[in-house]
């Protein structure tokens, strides 16, 4: 397995841009010499992301143009059909249709409307090319839905403070990209190779995953609130001082855990989230501390009179999504 790896001035092969290692043996590579060599992978200038579709980021530029016209926007769609059938199926679930789902572009442009389109936009792109791994399908399925939980929460959360709802779920989206990028990087075989056993990887996974998203996000040239947001969404903390919007998925992601939305299930259930509750370590995975949990609350003056309604507003977020039968 050859990994891009960023080097350091007393490493021999420093300029080179590539350092090989035999996936084999990661398991043997303690916590924290795994953690950097994921951390430099994606610190090297030879790094490249996911990327996403072209049609993808042109809409996501246009939908903040105020002068842009519907008819402009579904012309650009239209040059992707796929990503236009992955807008269309998220603009009709629960959480975009109104009385009557859309059933032409044009109608789900309009039931969106260009402020939300910009959300919808990125969820499709990132469900087409992101959240795909066909070595960690089960994964990257469940990192998926847990994104897609917590974008929404963020939003839930964002309106007990004075942070923006697009801007908050834009970063619940996107908080865990890292994780969809290592899962990526670690899934890159070569044919009739088994991927690797993250069993023992998870910890280290954990640890590098924040600032790997934080690289994502600086390469996809997103505003680099997202990227701190992103950096700091387990210890809320930037420069010494606690991050708002970091703080507001600190808290949207809490809740999707407690909720059964986290990446590492809360439950064993059956198929294949039964099969990574069973993978060792991983329930202990993408958690934040409590008292973290707390200060972000504290931080964004939410008190727990709040916290209690907005889980309660999280549960019928459920509630809805289970009964919606489509991806929202």
């Amino acid at each position: 397995m050859s990994e891009k790896l960023g080097r350091t001035v007393l490493d021999a092969d420093y300029g080179l841009g590539e350092h090989s290692f035999d996936s084999n043996r990661l398991g043997l590579i303690d916590e924290e010499e795994l953690t950097e060599r994921l951390i430099a992978a994606f610190s090297s200038p030879g790094y490249e992301p996911p990327r996403l579709p072209t049609v993808a980021t042109e809409l996501l530029a246009q939908s903040q143009n105020p002068d842009v016209e519907f008819a402009d926007i579904e012309r650009i769609l239209e040059r992707d059909a796929v990503l236009a059938g992955e807008v269309l199926s998220i603009a009709r679930s629960a959480f975009y249709a109104r009385k009557f789902p859309p059933e032409s572009l044009r109608d789900a442009l309009v039931s969106i409307g260009l402020t939300k389109l910009r959300e919808v936009v990125l969820q499709a792109a990132l469900n087409l090319r992101v959240f795909r791994s066909p070595a960690y399908s089960a994964y990257m399925q469940r990192l998926a839905d847990h994104s897609r939980a917590t974008a929404h929460l963020a939003r839930l959360v964002s309106r007990h403070t004075p942070i923006g709802e697009e801007q908050a779920f834009m970063c619940g989206l996107l908080h865990d990209v890292g994780l969809a990028g290592i899962l990526l990087v670690l899934g890159e075989v070569s044919r009739g190779e088994k991927p690797r056993d993250l069993t023992v990887l998870w910890p280290a996974i954990h640890r590098a995953h924040p600032r790997a998203g934080a690289r994502i996000a600086e390469l996809w040239k997103l505003p680099s609130t997202i990227g701190l947001a992103i950096s700091a969404h387990h210890d809320v903390s930037v420069g010494g001082y606690d991050h708002p919007l970091a703080a507001t998925v600190c808290i949207a992601e809490a809740i999707a855990t407690e909720l059964n939305r986290g990446f590492a299930p809360s439950a064993v259930v059956d198929g294949d989230e039964k099969a990574l509750c069973e993978s060792a370590l991983i329930t202990s995975i993408d958690r934040t501390d409590a008292t973290v949990v707390r200060r972000a609350a504290e931080g964004l003056g939410i008190s727990e009179e709040v916290l209690a309604d907005l889980r309660k507003e999280a549960v019928d977020w459920i509630l809805r999504a289970d009964g919606s039968g489509t991806d929202s």
